[in-house]
């Protein structure tokens, strides 16, 4: 059986390291990155509902949970590593050795493969987004990430109208 509460702890102490690379000191972790994306997923699941689009904000919860816990066992590595490996392989694959009962939850996040999986990789890069913007407060050069991250964010069509609400919540003006 799998020490739970060692991947909690590895999750929480593990910075995200495109914040690091971008010179913050105290970069936010997978954990609060992970808390973050979960409970977007679930206001969003919400107000999906709310306009009659049935989204199971329970598999919308479980699946967030669950989408970086990977990183427990491969860290976070850089945009470069990531994009040099298969890292959507490198993931599945643990996923399947240390968490299958998990794995379908993961699949739907990774590879969008319904409603659920969407809902969860659009609040995923819009927590980027938002703390983009929270560091960019700060001082920290993010423009750049929070300019590409938006038009990402843009491009999920069944989405996209929730994106300038978060925006003017959490970021302000994006120039």
């Amino acid at each position: 059986m799998t020490d739970l509460i060692s991947i909690v702890d590895t999750l929480c102490r593990t910075p995200r390291v495109g914040w690091l690379q971008r010179g913050v000191a105290d970069a936010e972790s997978v954990c609060a990155h992970s808390m973050l994306a979960t409970l977007l997923a679930g206001e969003i699941a919400a107000q999906l509902n709310a306009e009659g689009v049935d989204v199971d904000i329970k598999e919308v919860l479980a699946v967030a949970t669950v989408h970086d816990l990977a990183e427990s066992v491969l860290g976070h590595p850089g945009r470069e590593v990531r994009e040099r490996l298969r890292w959507e392989e490198v993931e599945e694959e643990v996923f399947k050795k240390e968490f299958p009962h998990l794995a379908e939850l993961f699949r739907m996040y990774r590879y969008e493969t319904n409603l659920v999986g969407r809902v969860v990789s659009f609040a995923d890069k819009l927590a980027t987004l938002i703390r983009a913007c929270r560091y960019r407060k700060m001082g920290y050069d993010t423009g750049d990430l929070v300019k590409n991250l938006y038009l990402k964010l843009s491009k999920y069509d069944d989405l996209a109208h929730l994106l300038d609400f978060y925006v003017s919540k959490y970021c302000g003006s994006l120039v």
